[in-house]
C-alpha cells in the first residue's frame, strides 16, 4: 500500500501510543525487535524473571558487548521504553 508520508507517521504514532497505554498493564519494557545470534555463541544467563524478554535483551548485550563500557556512563538513545538502559545500568 503506497500511503503519503504524512498518514504513515500520523499511523506509527497512533500505533505506539496504542503499544504504549497497552504496556502499563502488561510489564512491556523493550520495543526492539530483538537477536538471536546464528553461530552458537554461549548462551547469555538471565534472571527468571527476565526470560520473557530474552530476545530483546539479547540485541542490547549483542551492541554493549562490542564495546568496552565497564566504567564508563552510557546513554541510551531510542525512542523506547528504557529497557536497554536498564539492562545495560
Amino acid at each position: 500500500m503506497n500511503i503519503s508520508p504524512k498518514v504513515q507517521k500520523g499511523l506509527w504514532k497512533w500505533w505506539y501510543q496504542r503499544l504504549a497505554k497497552q504496556s502499563q498493564v502488561t510489564g512491556w519494557i523493550f520495543m526492539n525487535y530483538g537477536y538471536t545470534p546464528l553461530n552458537s555463541s554461549p548462551k547469555l544467563y538471565l534472571d527468571k524473571k527476565d526470560e520473557k524478554d530474552r530476545i530483546c535483551i539479547q540485541l542490547y548485550h549483542y551492541a554493549a558487548a562490542s564495546v568496552p563500557i565497564e566504567n564508563k556512563c552510557v546513554l541510551e538513545v531510542g525512542s523506547g521504553r528504557g529497557g536497554g538502559a536498564s539492562f545495560i545500568g
